[in-house]
């Protein structure tokens, strides 16, 4: 978890805020492969 000024955010959140659609779709790909 990272702390987002007081309030606690799933890692994934705060990437996914971050990131635009292709990077979440290769984040969604590489997740696959790693189940």
């Amino acid at each position: 978890m990272k702390m987002v000024g007081r309030v606690e955010v799933p890692q994934e959140a705060f990437v996914a805020a971050l990131a635009t659609d292709a990077d979440i779709e290769k984040i969604k790909a590489a997740r696959k492969l790693e189940n």
